[in-house]
This record gives C-alpha cells, structure tokens and sequence, in this order.
C-alpha cells in the first residue's frame, strides 16, 4: 500500500506522475491495461488486477485483463458474470473507489465465484475511469473498472490507497480515452492503405479487417453477412466467415422477424449482446450451442440500402463494450463504402468482361452461323410451324422446340429470338451434347477465380452472357440428371451462382430449348426430370421431318444450288427434272441438313450449267423399314426401272429412256451398270 499519511503528499503525486507518464505513451488498450496492472502491483503492493472497459447502455463489463479473459484463471469466472449483484455495478452507481476488506466473506456476486475458485480471503479495491463531458453539466461517466487484489490477506489496503486510486481514476479517464481513439484512428488507416479498389476483392479485404479487428477488438469469429430473398422471405448468408462454423441451415428453424438481424434492421442501430441480454432472440441457443456467448451485430449499406452486416463473435460472454461497439460500427462505415466501391467496380468490369465475352461468342457465332434464309417451304407441314413461331416470339414464354436432327431446330430458335422484343440483345446457344458432362456446369453457370484447378481467372457462364437476351440450349435431352435440378432453379427464380461463388446473380433471359429424342419418353425412364419437362414444355414446337414435307424439296434444292454455286465460284444454274424427281422420292433421315450437304458435293462436282443425277453421291443406307425408297439410288433405280419399262427397254431414240430421262445413251447405260440395272432375260418373264 502507499505510505503516506494522507492524499497529496509527494509520494502520492509522485506514483500518479509515474503511472500516467508510462500510460500516455501506450499504442493501445491491452498495452494500457499490461502497464497499468505493472505500475499498481508495484504501488500497492497487491497480487493482481483486473481491468475492465463499462458499457453504459447495456449495463455491462467487458474483462480486457488475462485475469479475467483467460479460461484457466481462478478469476475467469468473475468476468463472465452479469453486472447486477456485482461491487462492480455500485463502484459505477456512486462514481466512487470502494474498498471491501474481504470480498470472499461478502454478500457481492463475485463471492461465490471466489469460493468456487478454494480463495477464502481476498482484498479488493476497485475505482472507476471516469470521464467529464465537455459541458460539465452532465455528472462523469464511468468508460472503465481497475481491480487491486490481495489473495489471502484481509485489510491488505488502507483508505488512503482508495482515496489514491479513486483520483487516479479521474486522470486516467481522459488518458484512456486518447488511447482508444488513437488505436482505432491507426487501425482504420491501416484499413484503408490496403484497400485499393480494382486489385482487391471482398474475399481479400476481409482478412485484413479480421486482422485489424483482432488488434483492437479480441474475438473468436468473425463474418461479413448479406441479406437475401429466399423462397420463405428474408434471409442472409455468408459473403465471408472465419473462426468458428455457423450453420445458416439450422437457423432457419427460428423465424427470421425475431432474430437478432431483424431488430437490427428495424433500428437501424448495431447489436451488443453481452451473453445476458438476449433471452428474447430465439436463435440464442442455437448460437450458444456453437460456443458464441456475446458478440456485435453491425449493420452495412450500401448504395443506402440495407446489405447485410459485420458479424464479430466471442466464447466469452462479456467480451465486448460499447468502445468495441463504436469501434465496430467505424469499421462497418468503411466496410460499406468499400463494398460500395467494388460493387461499382465490379459492374463496370462485368460489363466489360460481358462485352468482351460477348464479342469473343457472336464472333465464333457468325463464323459457324446457319443461313437463317434456309427456314423455308410451303408445304402445310411448314406453313403450321412457322405460325406457331409467329405466335410465340413476342411473348417471353419457355418454349421446346422437338423434331429430328438436321430438321432445322436453332434455325426456329434464331426466328423466334429475331422475332421478340429481345431481338436486340444477343442469343447464346450452348450444345449440351457438345459439352463433357464435367465442363457443362462451369460453362452454364461462370467459374469464380480458383474454384477448380486451371481457374486462373473469373469467367462469366453462357447465362449470364445471355442476360436481358435469349439462352437456347440444343440437346437439351442429353443434360446429366444432377444438372437438371440446378437449370430448373435457373429457369424459376432467374438467380444463379457461378461454380465456387456465394454471390447470388439475378438474370433477365429466356429460355429455349431443342432436342431430337422423346423427352416423354425419357422421363419415365427416369432419365429426365418430370418438373423440368413441364417447365420446359410451356410451348412446344415440332418441326415436321422432310419426308412429312416432300413439296419443299425442289424449293429448298434449288435454294442451296444457288447458295453453293456461289460460294464455290460454279454455274449451275438449275437442276435436271428427273434429278428433282429422285431428291423428292427420297426419305432424308438427315433431313434438311442431309439434303444440302448433298447439294453442296453435287455442285462442287457438277461441271456444267445443269445438276444431273450422276452428280449426286449415294447417301448412306438407312435401316429404318419403310415403302418408300430409302436411298437416292433406290430411287434412282425406280425412276430408271420406271422409264425403261414404259419404252419396253429402248434406250436411244427420240421415243427411248435415254431422251425421256433427259441424258445420253452412254450416260445411261453407265448409270444401269452402276446400279445393277439388267434387262430381264425371257426365260425370267
């Protein structure tokens, strides 16, 4: 204890010098309260102390010493007790030191944590850092609580010592307050030389905030969370957690208008809970069971909306005060103006990537673009297709286009996209066939930077590309089953994640889709997804086979002459009758696209002004059972059979086959060579 006789003596004076001198030059709050403990030990000749920092709207201590934080300490307990009871709360109450003989043998709370820790006798001397408002109309307010203890001796201190430490408490009240200002100021710059928008991410800020956090505000979580719409109303998730696990599934038990993140929104204001002030939260015993006893909840805006909040979380119950709080609600300020920026940073640079991307893809687009003029006929088979787009392009409806393969389902897909209102926005196809089933998602939905291996670098997926435009998906029957759940959540919310991402991005798109098998069919093999089906089949159009339209066939060879003579630089100009007739006889299992892929060799070979039928290749053979001919040289042979039967096997002549086929002789008779063409003997008749 100080030997003095009495208040202001040089010995006095001189111990306070002292210890304020040494605090002054203090960088922050637990180096304040290490040297602190030093200096009063030295002085009072006591075996401990204890420091607090005293919340006045909660009513609340917050223990900053080892004493009082450390779990193995006999005075651990101590600090986890609420205020009421407490000498703490009346030290606050009076604003004046108070000096118990034997705290072990008293009626205050901390006693029978005392007994509990087998210390029978102990003397304390606690007295409050107060602090004068600037008006000097208000009384002092106490900011914090120091604790000298003497363990097992009774009486161990004097009233001159509480007479010395209560107007050391005075003095320290300012100087404390400097040094929490000036630990946070430097903690907050040291914030903002970090941040520097376009080469962070909020994934790489948030650990030099956590860091920063933890210099000033001890605790064992800490979370940026953003609110969400989800199906059941408000929610929020993760943008960045570390420390201790929280599962957002198991809260969502509790309903969300009386949580703790409600009452926040509706405040406006943050949240201390201290760990004994939150029985009217449900979700309490959830967050308990996981080990947080108190924590912060400090509310972020951006854009002056409400975006989520800074989650800071402790073991310990009382480990924050309102300094945390304010100190909290300052690293929320610029947290939400940096979010603010790299979400203005983020859409420019989405955008641009967008355009980038999109540039990339309508360019591969154009150099593997369909003729779009090849969508043509006048067979009613067609004419009931083309009004069926007529009457669904405006609209912003799902639609299924089905029909076998070559018939022309991205040319439908094209006409519809270039039909409606989103003419002007592009159409991205993407071929689920075409994809390996392990590229498929990352090409749907975008990657984020190191989500697998080789992803060096962020990449927008096909449905964000075709954001405020179309998105057709051909071969939409060949999409892997675990995919189908996710594209049917796409396709009814229009939100998506990318592949190792939280964020959730919204979409403005429609969507069509082709395939050529019997999704039907499918379906009830448990190949395909029932509720994707429907969702898909909102408006489903066929496009009828070739065969369902053989009148449209002279039509469209001629069409794709014309196209081939000129791209290969030829002079065909017309096609020979009986050719037509044979290319319309034919069934076309590859439909249209069968067909100018056939055209296209034929004029490439042809070396006059006329398509003939020896300009034609044979296609391959078909096995599908059917009447008519299934080749182009059945059909040729019919025809040629045909003619030759009608002049009785007169081949030359004005009135011979040669003449009505409309070839030489020699052609002729090359062509029944080729074909196996025989005259039948008599003895066969």
């Amino acid at each position: 204890m100080l030997q003095c006789p009495h208040m202001g003596t040089s010995s006095s004076q001189t111990a306070s010098l002292r210890i304020i001198r040494a605090l002054i030059a203090c960088k922050g709050l637990h180096e304040f309260e290490r040297i602190l403990s030093q200096e009063l030990v030295q002085t009072l000749k006591c075996d401990l102390v204890g420091f607090y920092l005293y919340s006045e709207t909660a009513k609340a201590f917050a223990p900053v010493s080892d004493l009082l934080t450390n779990p193995e300490s006999p005075c651990y307990l101590i600090g986890q007790l609420p205020a009421e009871g407490t000498i703490k709360e009346v030290v606050v109450q009076r604003g004046q030191a108070i000096l118990e003989n034997n705290l072990a043998a008293s009626s205050w709370a901390e006693a029978v944590v005392l007994k509990t820790a087998m210390i029978q006798t102990a003397s304390v001397l606690i007295a409050p850092l107060t602090v004068t408002p600037p008006t000097g109309i208000r009384p002092p307010r106490t900011i914090a609580i120091m604790v000298a203890i003497a363990i097992g001796r009774a009486n161990a201190f004097a009233e001159d010592d509480r007479l010395f430490l209560e107007q050391l408490g005075i003095q320290l009240g300012q100087v404390l307050q400097s040094v929490l200002a000036s630990e946070e100021r430097d903690a907050l710059m040291a914030i903002n030389s970090q941040v520097v928008v376009g080469t962070m991410t909020i994934d790489q800020l948030m650990p030099v905030v956590r860091d920063m956090l933890h210099r000033v505000v001890r605790q064992d979580m800490t979370g940026l969370v953003r609110f969400v719409q989800s199906p059941q109303g408000p929610w929020f998730d993760f943008v960045y957690r570390e420390g201790i696990e929280i599962d957002l599934a198991q809260l969502q038990q509790f309903p969300f208008e009386r949580m703790a993140p409600a009452e926040m929104i509706a405040t406006g204001k943050p949240l201390l809970i201290t760990g004994h002030n939150h029985e009217r939260f449900p979700e309490r015993t959830y967050i308990e069971s996981v080990g947080i006893l108190s924590y912060i909840l400090c509310p972020l805006t951006v854009q002056g909306a409400p975006y989520g909040f800074l989650a800071i979380g402790c073991k310990r119950r009382n480990a924050f005060s309102e300094r945390d709080l304010a100190f909290a609600e300052q690293i929320g300020f610029h947290l939400s103006q940096a979010i603010t920026n790299f979400t203005a940073y983020e859409e420019i640079r989405s955008l641009k990537e967008q355009l980038e991307q999109e540039n990339v893809y309508l360019r591969d687009e154009m150099k593997a673009s369909v003729d779009f003029k090849t969508l043509v006929g006048e067979s009613p088979a067609l004419q009931k297709t083309l009004k069926a787009i007529e009457k669904v392009a405006p609209t912003d409806s799902t639609v299924l286009i089905t029909g076998e393969t070559g018939t022309g389902k991205e040319l439908v897909a094209q006409a519809i996209h270039h039909l409606s209102p989103r003419k002007e926005k592009p159409l991205i196809t993407v071929n689920c066939a075409a994809l390996p089933p392990t590229l498929i998602e990352s090409e749907l939905f975008g990657y984020e930077k190191g989500a697998f291996t080789n992803a060096t670098a962020r990449k927008m997926g096909r449905f964000e590309l075709a954001n405020g435009g179309t998105i057709f998906l051909d071969e939409i029957g060949d999409l892997p089953l675990d995919l189908q759940a996710k594209f049917l959540r796409v396709l009814e919310t229009q939100e998506l994640q990318r592949v190792g991402g939280t964020q959730t991005i919204t979409l403005n798109l429609r969507v069509l889709a082709a395939t050529n098998v019997d999704v039907e069919q499918a379906v009830k093999k448990g190949l395909f997804r029932s509720d994707l089906f429907y969702r898909l089949n909102v408006f489903p159009i066929r496009i009828p086979p070739l065969r369902e339209r053989r009148d449209d066939i002279p039509m469209l060879a001629r069409h794709f002459v014309k196209k081939y003579s000129e791209r290969h630089r030829k002079t065909v100009t017309r096609i020979g009758s009986n050719t037509l007739k044979a290319l319309a006889s034919y069934d076309w299992p590859g439909n249209v696209r069968e067909l100018e892929h056939v055209i296209e060799r034929a004029v490439i070979v042809c070396q006059g002004p006329v398509l003939t039928i020896e300009d034609l290749d044979q296609p391959a053979q078909d096995d599908r059972a059917g009447t008519s001919p299934r080749t182009l040289a059945d059909a040729e042979r019919t025809h040629i059979m045909e003619t030759l039967n009608q002049t009785n096997w007169v081949l030359a002549g004005t009135h011979g086959a040669a003449a009505r086929l409309g070839m030489k002789r020699s052609t002729l008779q090359h062509r029944m060579k080729k074909l196996g063409i025989r005259r039948p003997s008599l003895l066969s008749k």
